[in-house]
């Protein structure tokens, strides 16, 4: 590759966290080390995780450049309300508009690529979401991957 990998892992991370972190955005906690739900306190919430997962290496002809596939989760959690209407996915839904707003291009059409780092940098892929998360929390967790080659 041809930045690092933890340049390329720190850059989404920046670019996620000057959009997200209050008081620019909606998240109260955002880190690269994740905790379980039962370990976050309410008034650290809502908080939000980037998870590393996989690597895939891939070349169509010996001797060409790899071109590498990072994945990444994002986990994102509610405030939680515990109220008999309360409604987690609400607040839910706006977080991930959140999410998907920043990690999108400042140029509309054209990649995320953190900078020049990778090719290209976004969500893909199936979003989990579990409401009802110990009481009135919420949680989904975004695919994200990025796309660069050495």
């Amino acid at each position: 590759m041809i930045f690092s990998r933890e340049q390329i892992y720190s850059a989404i991370f920046a670019t996620l966290q000057a959009s997200l972190l209050t008081p620019a955005g909606p998240f109260k906690t955002v880190s690269r080390r994740w905790q379980d739900p039962s370990q976050l306190a309410p008034a650290d919430r809502p908080a939000f995780y980037q998870v590393q997962k996989d690597e895939i290496a891939s070349t169509s002809v010996n001797g060409l450049p790899v071109n590498w596939k990072l994945s990444l989760d994002l986990v994102l959690y509610t405030t939680g309300d515990t109220a008999p209407i309360s409604i987690p996915s609400i607040e839910l839904n706006s977080l991930l508009d959140a999410v998907e707003s920043a990690i999108h291009s400042l140029v509309p059409g054209l990649p995320q690529t953190l900078s020049g780092k990778v090719s290209h940098c976004r969500l893909a892929g199936k979003i989990e979401v579990v409401e009802n998360v110990q009481g009135g929390m919420a949680l989904a967790v975004l695919p994200i991957e990025i796309l660069t080659s050495a």
